[in-house]
């Protein structure tokens, strides 16, 4: 009996949000055509493979946490007595509240995917809870800024004081605000939680009241200080309501000085903190696709395209210490013990979906894949679910973990969120198209269609991939596989029902399958993937090794990893154990082809590989080189310098 009700829950959840989703769209009557639409959670689940148990362990980790706690800096702000102590770390130190929002985020994310009756209890708590904050607050104010009433006031009358990261000497509040509002406007579009509407609103005319005191000219200069995705939650108010003065604060939100030059195809992102810019673009997108100006869209792509083609790595992470590099020197990536930063690439899979949703395309569905699979997948601990701020690309060096309960950074925050929507990328729809973006084991209910699609895949441990279609009668649609650009074409495969598809789409595309589909009709897909070298964006002499889209890298022992587990200190996050000498790294040695010929599979172990010939002491020819992504609490190689035989060792 609690079965049924709780899946007859589940389908009403479903049918709410879908309703939400379409009515997003409805104000925006002069929106940009979106050729392809990403499924709800709800409508894809994970079946066994490493991102459901990504899931199910961060469920874990995030009903660890106390509710009560994130809670305690919003009821203080609010003059009501708080029910339990603040958290500790971030959450105590200036920054209290931040990850309050994205537990929200969380925890709706969560119960799309689950349907978990303790996470909607959860969810909905939170949000009655910030609703009598905000009742008490009397404005519509709701958030956990410390002493945030006297810093808005300051504000109000105009006596501003920016800086990259503290606005009038509070710790990045509008980057903190913004975790709220987006929890709240996720808590109602994805968890399906009605008040949470209400409570957002309001926020959102609380912020344009605040706002609407300050000159364009200041609102420009506010926007040197971080500010997150401001501009993104109001274009959503708009989405939401359909009232243009959302869309019109949002646009007050933009930030000019950043906005202009990508707007006139101009890369000057060197030396920016990286975090700070992808939050201002994904808003520069989200106002694109609600508008009929495509200023928005343009210069997101042209971020999008400079981050990737010029600051990304093998993983799919950008950036040094949080900060673009120079695109013709990738030194610091390797010297320093803070290397790309995971809130980066969360932001950076979140500015794809929507370019992706304007224009699916092979080139963003592989750099999602690639970062997924290395970047987001090796950011959890496989067994007590810690998070990583930090990569290090340093060789030997390595990561640290946080604890629940204990940690309480930035990466923290959208790690929770991260591993809560692995089912977000995996299907599209387009008019009459069904995009198989990548390959992870999962069930679609393309309930609009009456389709059914069953993902089975051990992928990538497996070269190949089987789709089972379920359907309630005969539907003509274009099944679009993509065609990864790792996979070269002549070797790529689709067969339906045993008998082999003639495909013609080049690497780095879709092809389409387009006939009347049954029930019970089979797709296989393989996959052969290839080892390949590829070196930093600088050019220089330092190479990752990859099979097909993973990132291999070599486990380098255990030695002096202080910190492993990180407590509440202001700085725990970066790895503080002492930096291992470079020159005493081992080294790839002969050319790239040779190098590459070298990597051969180890018998009897999926994934793993040697490269004995070409590894430099020869006493060292024996180490393993497995997906990066399972390899924890150890130093390691993901970067190795390759040079000619006479600089062997």
């Amino acid at each position: 009996m609690h079965r049924r009700i709780l899946s007859r829950v589940k389908n009403f959840v479903a049918l709410a949000i879908a309703i939400i989703v379409v009515g997003q769209a409805s104000p925006a009557s002069a929106a940009i055509e979106q050729k392809a639409k990403l499924f709800p959670l709800t409508q894809v689940k994970l079946l066994d493979g490493p991102f459901k148990h990504a899931q199910d362990l961060n469920l874990k980790y995030v009903l660890a946490h106390d509710p009560d706690r994130f809670l305690a800096p919003f009821r203080k702000e609010a003059g009501l007595a708080p029910k339990a102590e603040y958290y500790p770390n971030w959450e105590s130190q200036g920054l209290a509240g931040d990850v309050g929002g994205h537990y929200l985020t969380a925890l709706a994310q969560l119960y799309a995917d689950t349907g978990d009756a303790e996470v909607k209890r959860r969810l909905d708590y939170m949000i009655s809870e910030l609703a009598e904050c905000q009742k008490a607050n009397g404005d519509g104010y709701v958030g956990g800024v410390p002493n945030g009433k006297a810093l808005w006031a300051e504000i109000a009358g105009g006596r501003l004081r920016p800086r990259p990261f503290d606005l009038n000497g509070r710790w990045v509040p509008w980057y903190n605000m913004h975790k709220t509002f987006a929890g709240l406007r996720d808590a109602h579009t994805i968890g399906g939680n009605a008040q949470a509407r209400d409570v957002f609103v309001k926020l959102c005319d609380w912020c344009g009241a605040l706002m609407g005191k300050l000159s364009d000219e200041q609102m420009q200069s506010m926007m040197r200080t971080e500010q997150g995705g401001m501009p993104e939650v109001l274009a959503d108010a708009f989405a939401i309501t359909g009232d243009k003065k959302y869309l019109a604060l949002a646009k007050r939100f933009s930030h000019k000085e950043i906005l202009d030059p990508l707007v006139a195809k101009q890369d000057k992102l060197e030396g920016l903190h990286a975090n700070t810019q992808i939050p201002k673009v994904i808003g520069f997108a989200r106002i694109g696709q609600l508008t009929d100006d495509p200023a928005g869209i343009d210069a997101a792509r042209f971020f999008w395209d400079a981050v990737v083609s010029r600051n990304t790595i093998a993983l799919g992470g950008n950036s040094s210490s949080e900060h673009f590099h120079a695109t013709n020197n990738y030194s610091t990536l390797l010297e320093s013990h803070e290397g790309v930063e995971t809130c980066n690439s969360y932001n950076m899979l979140r500015l794809t979906e929507p370019l992706f949703a304007l224009e699916p395309s092979g080139k963003l569905a592989d750099y999602y894949e690639r970062t997924l699979f290395n970047h987001i997948l090796s950011s959890q601990h496989p067994e007590h679910g810690g998070l990583v701020y930090f990569t290090p690309m340093r060789p030997r060096h390595y990561r640290v973990y946080s604890k629940a309960n204990e940690c309480f950074w930035c990466c923290v925050g959208t790690g929770i969120e991260s591993h809560g929507k692995h089912a977000r990328f995996i299907y599209a729809a387009g008019e009459n198209d069904l995009y198989v973006n990548l390959f992870i084991a999962s069930e679609l209910n393309w309930a609009e269609r009456g389709v059914k699609v069953r993902q089975e895949t051990t992928f990538p441990d497996a070269a190949s991939t089987k789709l089972t279609i379920s359907t309630d009668g005969p539907k003509r649609f274009t099944l679009q596989v993509r065609q990864p650009g790792w996979v070269p074409a002549d070797v790529f495969a689709i067969h339906v029902n045993g008998e082999r598809v003639t495909t013609k789409a080049a690497a780095n595309s879709y092809v389409g399958v387009h006939r009347e589909w049954k029930n019970g009709d089979r797709v296989e897909i393989t996959l052969p993937m290839q080892n390949k070298l590829e070196r930093l964006p600088d050019g220089s002499n330092f190479v990752a090794l990859l099979h097909g889209p993973i990132v291999l890298a070599s486990p380098m022992g255990f030695q002096d990893m202080k910190g492993l587990i990180a407590g509440s200190g202001r700085f725990e996050h970066s790895a503080p154990g002492p930096k291992l000498p470079p020159e005493d790294a081992p080294v790839l040695i002969g050319s790239v082809e040779a190098v590459r010929a070298a990597i051969q599979p180890v018998k009897g172990k999926p994934l793993t590989f040697t490269a004995q010939p070409v590894i430099s002491p020869a006493d060292l020819g024996g180490l393993e080189l497995i997906p990066f992504s399972r390899l924890h609490d150890a130093r390691y190689m993901i970067y190795w310098k390759i040079g000619p035989p006479d600089e062997a060792r």
